[in-house]
């Protein structure tokens, strides 16, 4: 009987591998920087830094009084169209009017809806809305200052569920899989702070340093788990 030696290579891969601990950051689920639809004047801002959102919700007024009295004439404006688009179209039906001026009156209303949907629009700007359900965790303005659209208002961190970000070594990457249960524990190491998360993304590339990009979701209903903190991930 004979035997062959195999590679020291070979070896190495045929040995399985002791998985540990990696660390990762821990990053919001979704973040939005919120800037001010036009440049205005702050009248007033409804919430403040910590307070939790929902998408839709009244963050801060801009000043539009001028848009407010614009609204209010096209609105006048429209119903008087509207009023004479309905006597012409009497006068038409009659036949007292030309088609010609009947035409002419109902492009005229269409004219005076377009004027009144424009302004109404120019006042729904003055109001900032949250984008999304979250927590505000900057207000970067205060009342009477005035806004661009390049400055942003308010940062709002949705942490619901928190990613954890690792880099992970490409000899580890046989265990990982996208779907798999890991167990996360925050820095530093305490019992109550052990959670599961779900692996979502596995990198198809490594970085300039040989490592590959693995992130990681875990649920975060009662926003115990603080993004910028650090966590340890147990790998398979």
């Amino acid at each position: 009987m004979t035997f062959r030696a195999l590679p020291l290579a070979s070896l190495l891969l045929a040995w399985p591998m002791a998985a540990g601990p990696i660390e990762g950051l821990i990053l919001p689920i979704r973040q939005s920087e919120v800037c001010a639809p036009v440049a205005s004047r702050i009248l007033a801002l409804k919430v403040g830094e910590g307070q939790a959102v929902k998408a839709g919700e009244t963050l801060a007024l801009l000043d539009g009084r001028l848009e407010e009295l614009e609204m209010k004439r096209a609105k006048l404006l429209l119903e008087r169209r509207e009023f004479e688009a309905k006597s012409t179209q009497r006068l038409y039906d009659s036949r007292i009017l030309p088609e010609a001026k009947a035409l002419e009156s109902r492009i005229e209303l269409e004219l005076a809806r377009l004027h009144y949907e424009t302004a109404l629009e120019q006042v729904r700007l003055r109001t900032v809305l949250a984008p999304l359900d979250g927590v505000v965790v900057v207000r970067s303005r205060e009342v009477g200052e005035s806004v661009s659209t390049a400055q942003p208002l308010f940062r709002i961190q949705d942490l619901s569920r928190v990613l954890v970000l690792c880099a992970v070594a490409p000899e580890a990457l046989g265990a990982l899989k996208p779907g798999q249960k890991l167990k996360v524990q925050l820095l530093p190491l305490a019992p109550e702070g052990a959670f599961e998360g779900e692996v979502v993304l596995v990198a198809a590339c490594a970085d300039a340093e040989g490592k590959v990009q693995v992130k990681v979701v875990v649920e975060n209903p009662e926003r115990r788990i603080r993004p910028g903190l650090r966590a340890q991930v147990e790998l398979p």
